[in-house]
This record gives structure tokens, sequence and C-alpha cells, in this order.
């Protein structure tokens, strides 16, 4: 016999949680089942590489154990993929044959880790970390070997190339673009975060040949004859939204699920939120997640949400660098800049991470509000400026 739910929730990452929350706040005892192809709930994925590798914790990072699920009256699928969606009948099927019928739908399918196609790329040692399975490869890869490339040098690859290099890892990161992370630098921040980089070189502007050997990494290849030995590579080439299902149902979709400021899609009836989702920017952030599924919820429920900004800050702190950016860094080419910079050479005694010396905060003004900010250094004034950009409060002078 099919089970009827009035509410299906494909996902069970940190935008199926909130969305759970949303309905909640509006439908007490409306029958809910989520459905997550892990074998294990929500858990915090940005702590996958901001974590101690070898002293990581799942149980830290798990957002709600069983019983929150339990006492919420959500019926929890894990280990199991959800194969189709059938607008017209509302019925999903999961990759067990099981059909479910429902009555609102919210996709929450996340987003997947990239991989280029480079030849080499589907050898055993390459790993992408996306989920916590993904860590596990490299923590067992990095206790036996010596040497690492990260091809990608945004914030996961530098991250991971930080934590594998306290283990006395042989380590290079390799970037395609010319400098690093520009979504979240300028030109002069980028290039002052990659000389401020001593654990490991940074070779950006390079293009992959391939990921050489025989049934096992050996080396990564470069166009320009360069070479890199290496007994695993980690893949930091960004993500794309897992629009699949949605996309075979007919469900409105470019690279991202189209949603609208209340999160419904082009189809009656159904949500979609987070990663896979896009309203503006997909920023493909914990924050926004959080934000779009508690939107699409609570409008699910039959409730009046929309979606509001969030926090799009980025931070790097590790024990040799310390990062923010906030905002825009001058990357809109329809606005006209202005910039302050305050460059302290002096050690504060209270900085964050006390061995960076240097302390260089940033800010970029647009119509005489300031818009965003990068500090490299001290990151004192970070939630100040992050207010600030937010419009939550004025900064203080």
């Amino acid at each position: 016999m099919q089970k009827i739910y009035k509410y299906i929730i494909i996902g069970a990452g940190i935008a199926a949680v909130s969305a759970a929350q949303g309905i909640r706040e509006i439908d007490k005892e409306g029958s809910v089942l989520m459905i997550g192809d892990e074998a294990i709930p929500a858990y915090s994925r940005p702590m996958l590489t901001k974590t101690p590798l070898r002293s990581y914790e799942l149980g830290r990072t798990i957002v709600f154990g069983p019983e929150w699920y339990k006492d919420q009256n959500i019926d929890l699928m894990l280990g199991r993929r959800a194969v189709s969606i059938d607008n017209s009948s509302r019925i999903v099927r999961v990759n067990t044959g099981e059909t479910f019928f429902y009555t609102r739908l919210i996709y929450a399918a996340g987003a997947n880790g990239f991989v280029p196609p480079i030849p080499g790329a589907n050898l055993p040692e390459v790993v992408v970390v996306r989920r916590y399975e993904d860590l596990m490869k490299v923590k067992r890869l990095s206790v036996d070997t010596g040497k690492a490339v990260i091809i990608g040098g945004g914030v996961i690859g530098l991250e991971a190339g930080f934590e594998l290099s306290r283990y006395g890892l042989d380590v290079t990161v390799l970037e395609a673009l010319p400098m690093l992370m520009p979504r979240f630098l300028d030109e002069d921040c980028a290039r002052m975060l990659e000389k401020s980089i001593s654990s490991f070189p940074v070779h950006t502007g390079v293009t992959i040949e391939e990921i050489a050997g025989r049934g096992h990494v050996e080396s990564v290849k470069l166009k320009d004859g360069r070479e890199f030995p290496c007994d695993f590579v980690i893949m930091s080439t960004g993500v794309r939204a897992d629009i699949s299902l949605a996309q075979a149902s007919g469900i409105k979709c470019t690279r991202s699920v189209i949603i609208n400021e209340k999160c419904e899609t082009s189809a009656k009836d159904i949500y979609a939120c987070g990663d896979c989702a896009e309203y503006g920017i997909n920023w493909q952030l914990w924050s926004q997640a959080l934000e779009q599924g508690r939107v699409a919820g609570v409008n699910a429920a039959g409730g009046n949400a929309s979606i509001q900004p969030t926090d799009s800050s980025m931070i790097i702190n590790s024990p040799e660098i310390s990062m923010f950016s906030c905002g825009d860094v001058g990357k809109d080419p329809k606005r006209t800049y202005t910039t302050e910079v305050d460059d302290n050479m002096q050690p504060d005694l209270f900085a964050v991470n006390k061995k960076f010396v240097r302390s260089y905060e940033k800010r970029f003004y647009s119509d005489g509000k300031m818009v965003g900010a990068i500090i490299i250094g001290n990151l004192a004034n970070m939630q100040g400026l992050k207010e600030e950009i937010l419009g939550i409060k004025p900064r203080e002078v």
C-alpha cells in the first residue's frame, strides 16, 4: 500500500532540516517524510575542513540526533535516494522501488562536488571533499602517504592544505584562475594571501593536463610540462547543484532550480531551497540554506514568508592564516567604489591568530555606504564590519 504524506522533503541536509522546522512553525501535526541518500542525519559540512582532521568527531557536527526527528514526528529515511518525481500524480519514487504520495514537496537535494573532465580524475586516490565519507578517505590516505596535490585554491582547498601540512605532508596547491578566490578577494588581497602562505607552494594560472598513474595516482601533470609527484589528489573545484530530479520532472532550472522569494518553483505545490536552488545569486552557503529552508517550510505549510538577505561572508582561521571577506569587494561593474585601508604591521595582543603580525583591513564603499570588506590577519573587527555591511547597526568610529 502506498504511504501518503502531507509533506515530503527530498534531501536531509541543513536546508531540509530548516524546512522541517519551518513546517512545524505552522503545522504541528502534518506528516513529514525526509529522504536522504547519506546514512547519517544532517551535519555541518563546513566543519569537514574547519576541524582538525585527525581529531574530527562526527557526533560533534550532527545538527540533531534521532530523537529530535522522532519528537518532531518526522519520518527520516536515510541511505535511500529519490529517483523520480511525478508532478501530476504527486508521487516520489526511491531507489528501493518504494513510492510515496505527497501533498506538498520540498526539493532540498543539495549539491555535488564538481570534478572537471581531467584524464585520470577517476583514479581511486582522487577525492572530492563534500561528504563525511570523503573526509574519512582523506584521513586514511594521509596516514601512510607523504605527498598530496590539491586542485583548486578556494576555501576548502586552502583549509585542506593547511590541515594536511600540519601533519607533515608535502602539499602543493594548483589553481586554474590567475588569482586565489576572486569571488571573495580583490587582486591586491589575493596576491597578499598567496605570499602569506608558507606551509605549501601555490601555483595560480595553471592548466591541468592529466592526473597520471597506472591504476593509482602517481603525479599531476600540467600543460606547460611541469609535473608534481603525489600519492593522492584532493579536488576542490567547486560544486554543482543537484537538479537532476527536478529537471526530469519538468521544473524550471538553469544551473539550479529557479525559485521566487517564497521558494516556490515553476511546479504547483513544489518548493526548493538550499544549495540546489537559485534566487538571485546561489552562494551555496550554510546561512543561505538555513534561510531558504525555513521560508520553503513555512510557505509549504500555508504560512507567508519571504527570503531575506543572508550573511555571505567567508572565514579562514587556520594556525597560519586568518582571513575574512564579506559583501561586495569591488566586483560589480555597474558600481563605482572607493576604498579605505588599515595596514598595521604591529602584533596585536588580542589578535585571533597570534602568529600573524600583520593586520590588513580593506573596506569598500559605494554611494557613501560600506558594501564590502576584507581582513587578512587580526579578525577582531570582523563582526562590526559584517554588521555594518549587512545593515544591522552602524559601525562605531
